[in-house]
């Protein structure tokens, strides 16, 4: 599930990120094109599948690998990924692409994710992941991703924080089942279903009222890396 941003938040967060982004952007592992709609301007999508739905932007769209990105060296304003890097068969390559094809006065913009679920309703999910690994499953995220910001940095240097913040209402039942299905949560080919007793299992021991909305603060972090930076 992919929880909407609250439309300030988004124009404050997107509209920031594309003043760093010049000119003709390329969306690594665009998905479904919804954030792609949000950044706007002259955009190209990339992705190994084509999962674009009608929120996606009118624009070119290219079946490809995000290791082998079939650009000319500096030939684009920037590059945007955001929570791919958990997908791709090595992340590093991933991220020395993007830089390569950027060009001087660009930028490569990653985000990791954000703090979806934060203060009391955070063990929530957690225990579902938790509970998942016991199982066998594999969580996506650290398995062939970075495990933070730093290793981003470690390929392409020291980039700057843009992020928003902003109040968000979920019931804990929204929570537990998020993380049992959410799509960037998991290694794909994976049987999710007994995931679904699980959630069921950690909401009756959670002491919380399952349909009593919690507010909570969501975060949206990203990380920019100017080209001139390298």
């Amino acid at each position: 599930m992919s929880l909407p941003v609250p439309e300030e938040a988004a124009r404050d967060l997107y509209g920031r990120l594309r003043s760093f982004l010049p000119g003709v952007v390329l969306d690594v592992g665009c998905g479904v094109g919804s954030v792609a709609a949000q950044l706007g301007g002259t955009l190209i999508l990339l992705d190994a599948v084509d999962l674009r739905g009608p929120d996606a932007p009118s624009a070119p769209f290219v079946l490809g690998d995000a290791c082998a990105l079939p650009f000319a060296s500096g030939s684009l304003g920037g590059v945007h990924l955001a929570r791919v890097l958990h997908h791709v068969s090595d992340w590093r390559v991933a991220l020395t692409e993007a830089r390569r094809v950027v060009r001087p006065g660009g930028a490569v913009a990653v985000t990791l994710g954000g703090r979806m679920f934060a203060s009391e309703l955070a063990p929530l999910r957690d225990a579902v992941f938790d509970e998942g690994r016991r199982l066998g499953l594999e969580g996506a995220h650290h398995v062939h991703g970075p495990s933070g910001y730093e290793d981003v940095d470690s390929v392409l240097g020291s980039g700057e924080v843009v992020e928003v913040s902003f109040p968000q209402l979920d019931t804990p039942r929204q929570v537990v089942f998020d993380a049992a299905s959410h799509p960037y949560a998991w290694l794909p080919g994976q049987d999710l279903s007994p995931l679904q007793a699980v959630a069921e299992q950690v909401l009756a021991r959670s002491g919380f009222e399952p349909d009593q909305p919690v507010e909570h603060e969501r975060v949206i972090s990203y990380r920019v890396y100017r080209s001139d930076d390298r």
